[in-house]
């Protein structure tokens, strides 16, 4: 959010336990941020009711302090501030910055480190299926009023780090200043905003899951004056405001089979796909320690405003075996690396491979390759139920493919 939120939010699932006067509620954080975060609460306290907060982080770690519950929403998600002890403080403080550096790429994987058995393998594919009806009728399918119609499936796809999806929807469709969109006939608090923050405004709506617990939701896209995208809400009472799009979303681009708005074709899906790494090397580097941390300021997370477009050129691939794969990832220079507990990822955005499994899949998947404690992955961006993580097996068919220059 930008303008009146004081701190970056990002969009991450803790486990979260809250001390409720009633009863102790698990739940799970939606957001989280340097002064609060916000939750899914089905027993709502009421607002100003403090109480105990115990957060679990992802190496399995936990920070405890009090709440506060500030705001409750019609469908349940409640926003809390919170406050640590001087002896708790770092350690969030640290989470914050390891998130800050780390992008979506590390977010969407933190669901596959934490997940185990039938889990991990449900959060290795984001492929929605459901009832979703005004949403798939919004999206161009027909109307299907028999309980007996077959459900409705969505297919996702990753935005980018640099939110290159955004880029490319500006660039295929019409866009228009703020007073001359919808928001002209909006209230005046909200044009306003709009003036005052966007520099253009997509005409039609598209479709964002924003975190892994959201539902898939409609979106008027907006060019952010300073730089980025985002879009605007309006809160209970009327108050506007302006929420960020950090790159960690998930953006709709078929249902039933059927492209949808922004109508990405191929060649649009394998730029966006190519988009996996924002910041430098030594910036975007997860720190390994709370002390390492807590030398890095915490700043609000933007998108890169240097960045240049890789291509990756599946054309130029080579076979290649697991043997001569090991030899290139120990030599690689460009690595990140991220601990849950006792298990440790790492991250090789320099090496994509291409991988055939005929007999589980029709045709190739690629994506770069990663490293799950002694097994070898590749963290899928395009192929069938992009994007998920798939393990390597004996008789895997691998390709290195060639990474082009910048630009």
């Amino acid at each position: 959010m930008f303008g009146n939120r004081r701190f970056a939010r990002y969009p991450v699932n803790l486990r979260l336990r809250l001390q409720l006067p009633a009863g102790e509620l698990e739940t799970t954080t939606e957001d989280v941020s340097l002064a609060g975060f916000s939750a899914p609460c089905p027993d709502l306290p009421e607002v100003g009711t403090t109480f105990g907060f115990v957060v679990h982080l992802p190496d399995g770690r936990t920070v405890s302090g009090s709440a506060s519950a500030m705001r409750v929403a019609p469908d349940g998600l409640a926003g809390f501030s919170c406050e640590f002890t001087p002896a708790e403080l770092p350690a969030w403080e640290a989470f914050l910055r390891q998130e800050q550096a780390s992008g979506g790429v590390w977010r969407m994987l933190a669901r596959y480190a934490t997940s185990s058995g039938e889990d991990a393998e449900a959060a290795r594919s984001v492929l929605e299926k459901g009832r979703f009806g005004i949403l798939f009728r919004r999206l161009g399918g027909e109307k299907k009023d028999s309980e007996a119609d077959p459900p409705t499936s969505i297919r996702l796809h990753m935005v980018g780090e640099n939110g290159e999806a955004y880029r490319v929807a500006f660039e295929k469709h019409p866009s228009e200043p703020p007073e001359a969109s919808a928001f002209a006939a909006a209230a005046p608090k909200v044009l306003e905003l709009a003036r005052r923050a966007c520099t253009r405004i997509l005409r039609e709506d598209v479709f964002l899951k924003r975190s892994p617990q959201a539902t898939v939701e409609p979106v008027r896209l907006v060019e952010l004056a300073r730089g980025g995208f985002g879009y605007v809400v309006q809160h209970p009472g009327g108050k506007p405001g302006l929420m960020g799009l950090h790159g960690s979303e998930l953006i709709a681009v078929e249902v039933d089979g059927k492209p949808v708005f922004p109508f990405f074709d191929p060649g649009d899906l394998e730029r966006i796909a190519c988009d996996t790494f924002r910041r430098e090397p030594e910036d975007s580097r997860p720190s390994s320690s709370p002390a390492e941390a807590a030398a890095v300021p915490l700043k609000e997370e933007r998108f890169s405003p240097a960045y240049a477009h890789r291509d990756v050129n599946a054309r130029d691939a080579a076979r290649t075996s697991e043997d001569e794969l090991r030899r290139l990832l120990a030599q690689s220079q460009r690595v990140q690396t991220r601990s849950y507990g006792q298990r440790t990822l790492k991250l090789f955005p320099d090496l994509w491979l291409e991988v055939e499994r005929p007999a589980a899949w029709p045709g190739p998947v690629r994506g770069f390759t990663m490293e799950d404690g002694p097994a070898l992955c590749v963290f899928v961006l395009e192929g069938k139920d992009a994007p998920r993580v798939v393990r390597l097996e004996a008789g895997d068919l691998l390709s290195l493919i060639r990474a082009g220059g910048e630009g």
